[in-house]
């Protein structure tokens, strides 16, 4: 799986980057041995030659030490890139064909950062602390007994950090990913919240998760802080003591000056990790809460597969005994439907409102797996088409048209580099090439938010330009006639006409007779049950006769 190979290859990559902070934590032993040198060798000897020496030599290693520093941290950006490059366009792909919101995006980017900030560097520093603590216990075994004793209390600090942070920031975490999808949601539906005056009523309830991840991030900030300030006192007062114990041991002649003033360096450097690990908890805990998000997402996608290529389809529709039910419905939408669609037949599927028109019409297309039974095109199941390939073979005008920011040729030509022929073809077939022609830059015309560039009818014939693009084999229309006029609903019976010459399999969901009369057989859907389906003269027939009998009575 993409997100599991990312985080091995993170792993991987980790242990190259571990060998920068061997040699970068050995080079930082040059400036308090350089201090060592200087206060006990050279000032005793007075040797303006090994100072000299000792001097070039430690700016030397500081450059060195640099320049290591530097890549250290272009590998581990470039390391959080490609893990954005890895797994970004399968979530996003995912997000797109699967339904869901943004979130885990927001995760790569978060992992992303963690991966290049100090909180890592820091983290990869501390296994080296014992070194530095070792290294202060030659120096001298009193000065090495105050350094371990803040390193414990500095690690117990962190320890601590982590358990009273945690769970406050997976709350913020959790009620702003909540926060978050109502916005998404509001915001779609903006134009109605701002029609009916619900603006304020919508702000309270978004409020709620808003103030509560506000709450519990505080609630973690102050905590975070606190420690955070804790540890730096206590870095501070470690500084003292073990200046104050060197400062005691040279007034006894037990130590010398440079060794005084080399262990406060160490320590500080051998602490300083602990200290930063204290102050980037929060982003610690962000990165792996985020890890385990995505991993939790991931698990709950469809498996990867490879479906082999199958030749073109013919536009051949099976159903057999389908049965489609929402996890959390307490009854099926559709029930025991049976049918089978011939290549080149216009079928017409009608019925009142919630009898289950447009989730058949979804099913037909494999935008959703039946619950029980089988839905095949041309002999295989759905799953083993591959949607790349497929695609192309299918269009599609939903019920609800959303156009995608661009120009409009990219949205009729679904964002392939297409001839411009085919997409002006399309526009005709859809009866939209005149008006897209009067619009500014005509194809050319781009928008973030066609909702506020296009009427409703505009959209809906550019989505039906769309639909009809590269006269695919199975075409669905659902309500294609809900936003326009009597003139441009003749243009879609027209374009309807045009397809069933072209052989194309096409499914047509509405009411409105003048379409269901260009039909080849009628399907009328009852309670998600298949109420009839035949020709369509004999279907209407049967529809007409019990309503005029009871006009007649």
């Amino acid at each position: 799986m993409p997100v599991n190979k990312a985080l091995a290859n993170i792993k991987s990559a980790l242990l190259y980057v571990f060998l920068f902070s061997l040699a970068i934590n050995l080079l930082m032993l040059v400036s308090p041995l350089y201090m060592l040198q200087v206060y006990d060798r050279v000032l005793v000897s007075g040797s303006h030659a090994t100072l000299l020496f000792l001097t070039i030599f430690a700016l030397v290693a500081l450059i060195v030490l640099a320049t290591l520093d530097i890549v250290r941290g272009i590998l581990l950006a470039r390391l959080g890139n490609a893990f954005d490059k890895t797994v970004s366009g399968y979530l996003f792909k995912n997000i797109i064909e699967q339904g869901g919101h943004s979130q885990p995006l927001r995760d790569v980017d978060t992992v992303r950062s963690f991966l290049s900030s100090p909180a890592l560097t820091a983290i990869m520093d501390a296994p080296f602390t014992p070194l530095y603590l070792a290294l202060i216990y030659i120096l001298h075994p009193m000065l090495g007994h105050i350094a371990l004793a803040g390193a414990i209390v500095l690690f117990s600090l962190a320890l601590l950090g982590e358990k009273m942070t945690r769970i406050a920031q997976k709350d913020s975490q959790n009620a702003s990913s909540q926060a978050h999808r109502y916005t998404d949601v509001c915001g779609k539906n903006r134009n109605a919240v701002y029609a009916m005056g619900m603006s304020s009523h919508i702000l309270a309830k978004w409020d709620i998760p808003h103030l509560k991840s506000l709450s519990f991030g505080s609630l973690a900030n102050s905590r975070s802080s606190g420690i955070s300030a804790i540890s730096k006192g206590l870095r501070f007062a470690l500084q003292v003591g073990i200046l104050g114990m060197g400062a005691f041991l040279v007034i006894e002649q037990e130590s010398s000056p440079g060794v005084m003033i080399a262990a406060s360096i160490v320590m500080g450097r051998g602490l300083a990790p602990i200290e930063a690990s204290i102050s980037g908890w929060r982003l610690v805990i962000a990165a792996r809460d985020a890890r385990e998000r995505l991993l939790e997402y991931q698990g709950s996608l469809p498996p990867l597969t490879e479906p082999l290529p199958l030749p073109e389809p013919k536009g051949k529709l099976t159903v057999q005994n389908a049965i489609f039910q929402f996890p959390n419905s307490e009854k099926p939408l559709i029930r025991d439907v049976s049918l089978t669609i011939n290549p080149g037949e216009v079928i017409g599927i009608t019925g009142p409102n919630a009898a289950g028109k447009s989730t058949l019409g979804k099913l037909l297309l494999g935008l959703y797996e039946p619950t029980h039974g089988d839905i095949r095109l041309d002999g295989a199941t759905y799953a083993q088409w591959d949607r790349k390939l497929l695609g192309p073979h299918i269009g599609y005008l939903p019920q609800s048209v959303e156009l995608f920011p661009g120009t409009i040729a990219e949205n009729i030509s679904r964002f392939t580099d297409a001839d411009p022929n085919e997409i002006m073809q399309a526009a005709q077939l859809a009866g939209v090439h005149e008006m897209i022609l009067g619009l500014d830059n005509g194809y050319n015309f781009a928008a973030d938010n066609f909702d506020d560039a296009l009427s409703g009818g505009q959209r809906q014939r550019i989505a039906l330009a769309r639909a009809v693009f590269g006269l695919p084999e199975l075409i669905l229309l659902d309500e294609p006639t809900s936003s326009l006029d009597a003139e441009a609903e003749r243009t879609v019976a027209a374009a309807i006409k045009a397809l069933k010459e072209h052989g194309a399999t096409v499914l047509v969901i509405g009411h409105r007779p003048a379409l269901m009369n260009l039909t080849d057989k009628l399907l009328v859907m009852q309670n998600g049950s298949l109420a009839a389906f035949g020709p369509t003269n004999e279907i209407m027939a049967k529809l007409v006769r019990p309503a005029v009998q009871k006009t007649g009575t």
